[in-house]
């Protein structure tokens, strides 16, 4: 993979330290962009949570994905099959990794380096 190549991730997360929230629970995302080989925090993002009491709603899930479309990764400590399947109908890779968000960073950054050999 290019080094400088750029891509965003979205971490679920309730304190900015740790990957600590299940997708469809969230509220706060926290997108990170990797850039000249470095990882720079760039905003964050609350959302409504689709997960209600175990139930959502195709139309809440949609809305709640449409909200990472600038992202190729989405990052939670869980994330559902149902969630899973609509982040990857936006060609979005749903990756489970709790813990500290800068480890679950540098995990995202091997699998999409290993992604890039693999495709070439």
């Amino acid at each position: 993979m290019d080094r400088n190549e750029i891509f965003r991730v979205a971490v679920a997360s309730t304190d900015g330290y740790t990957v600590d929230t299940h997708f469809g629970r969230a509220y706060d995302f926290y997108i990170y962009q990797y850039l000249v080989d470095e990882w720079i925090f760039v905003e964050k993002r609350i959302v409504k949570p689709v997960c209600q009491g175990g139930q959502h709603s195709i139309a809440a899930m949609e809305e709640n994905v449409s909200q990472f479309s600038d992202c190729q990764y989405v990052v939670a400590s869980k994330i559902g099959t149902g969630a899973m399947s609509a982040l990857q109908q936006k060609n979005i890779q749903a990756m489970a990794l709790p813990g500290d968000i800068n480890e679950a960073l540098e995990k995202v950054f091997t699998y999409n380096e290993i992604q890039n050999l693999i495709l070439t």
